[in-house]
This record gives C-alpha cells, sequence and structure tokens, in this order.
C-alpha cells in the first residue's frame, strides 16, 4: 500500500530552493551593476530568465498534483492567507521578468546573456516612454518583492517555531 508523502516531489523541492537562488542572484547582481558594470546586469538577466524558466514545472506541478497536507491542519483563515500569499509568490515570479525584458527591449537592447554573444529576441519596438514607466515598475515591484519574501519566510517561520507544524519540513 503507497502511503502519501508529508514532503513536496522531488522536482517541487529543488526548483523551489533553484528559485530562491536565483531570485538572491537577481537581487545581488542588479545592485551591483549599473551602466559601468554591464556585465553584472547580464548576470541579473541570467538569473531573472532562470526564475521564469523554472516557474514553468513549479506551476504544472500545482496545477497536476497536491501538495501534501499540512500536520496539524491550519484554520481557515490560515489557510486562506497561505493561498493568497503563495499566489502573491507566483505572480512576481512571473511578472518580475517579463518586466525586466521589456524594459530592456523598450530601451532598445536585448537582454543579452553573459557569455557567448547569446542575446533573447526582442519582444517589443524600442519606445523611450515605455522604457521608463516599465522600468519604474520593475523597480517598485523589486521593492515589494522584497516584503513578499520576507513574509513567505517569517511565515515559514512561525508554523515551524511557533505552531509547530510541518509546513517548513515539506518543503526540504
Amino acid at each position: 500500500m503507497h502511503q502519501p508523502s508529508n514532503r513536496y516531489t522531488f522536482l517541487v523541492r529543488w526548483t523551489h530552493w533553484l528559485t530562491v537562488l536565483a531570485v538572491v542572484a537577481a537581487y545581488v547582481f542588479v545592485n551591483l551593476g549599473d551602466e559601468e558594470a554591464p556585465s553584472m546586469m547580464r548576470w541579473h538577466y541570467l538569473a531573472g530568465l532562470a526564475v521564469l524558466v523554472l516557474l514553468i514545472p513549479r506551476i504544472l506541478s500545482r496545477l497536476t498534483t497536491r501538495p501534501p497536507s499540512i500536520v496539524p491542519a491550519p484554520g481557515k483563515m490560515v489557510a486562506v492567507a497561505a493561498r493568497v500569499s503563495h499566489f502573491a509568490l507566483y505572480a512576481f515570479l512571473l511578472v518580475q521578468p517579463v518586466l525586466g525584458i521589456l524594459q530592456v527591449n523598450y530601451g532598445g537592447e536585448l537582454v543579452s546573456l553573459p557569455w557567448g554573444g547569446w542575446s533573447l529576441p526582442a519582444l517589443v519596438a524600442p519606445d523611450h516612454a515605455a522604457h521608463e514607466s516599465v522600468g519604474e515598475l520593475h523597480e517598485a515591484l523589486g521593492e515589494i518583492f522584497y516584503w513578499v519574501i520576507g513574509a513567505h519566510l517569517i511565515a515559514s517561520l512561525w508554523h515551524h517555531f511557533l505552531r509547530h507544524d510541518n509546513t517548513l519540513r515539506r518543503m526540504v
């Protein structure tokens, strides 16, 4: 008899932790890069693209497999808060890289990667006004994303150390 696992699948756990690394890398590289350090920005682009690529199996898994149960089960309000925060996380993981690509393209450039001269094709034509507005939105959402990530981290620690449930252990 097959017993259900109390952990997420291997694929979900690994894409989660690789996404964490990619998001951290994106933040580190954007803070190191500017007009005088364009190679850092290429690493930022690579990290952002990694976030986008890693999102695909995560979303497919969320749509096709049931997450392991939280034991003991949370109350209804905690469950609703978890759904809302996970939706926000997934939205940021999708929207931020797409906005970054659009910002670069609207600026008249291609998203270039750090090696081999490889670039993504442009999705949109150059447009200075759009470049500025999309850039401001990308930056503002990047600041808000810090708070969403922080809330996610605090919630996982709250579950582990105060609620003493298996929420965090499901992902390790």
